[in-house]
């Protein structure tokens, strides 16, 4: 009959330790200790145009999309487009050409890695009356 002494027990049981403590370290994606798995993806999102005063119209927008790269754990969902809102706020503009910053409202569990382009050109114009 087998038997294991109190020493080989100890030992098997070190060693499982070691390995799940190794595995947790490692950080692998495959690891079970990994509650969601960390992504990267760029997304093409059409620019939003908001707070454009009135008596104001846009002539044209250098670009009407931008690349957006982001960062993000997956908790066993996936991020998609319509998740992300690209925009540019026409508050304070002034009639001829504008350079505003391209801004992103993303989900919580996001994080914004960067914008292509990061900004853009709008003339804005009188509407005639």
């Amino acid at each position: 009959m087998f038997s294991l002494t109190e020493n080989k027990k100890r030992l098997i049981l070190a060693f499982v330790i070691a390995v799940l403590l190794w595995g947790y370290a490692s950080n692998q994606t495959a690891n079970i200790f990994n509650y969601g798995e960390e992504q990267a993806a760029s997304f093409l999102v059409d620019i939003e145009v908001r707070n454009l005063p009135e008596g104001y119209q846009i002539e044209s927008m250098s670009v009407e999309r931008a690349v957006i790269r982001i960062d993000y754990v997956s908790y066993f969902s996936q991020l998609s487009r319509d998740d992300i809102t690209a925009y540019v706020d026409l508050r304070n503009v002034k009639p001829g050409d504008n350079m505003k910053i391209i801004e992103v409202k993303l989900p919580s569990s996001a994080r914004l890695i960067g914008v292509d382009p990061g900004y853009l050109l709008v003339n804005i114009a009188r509407e005639d009356e």
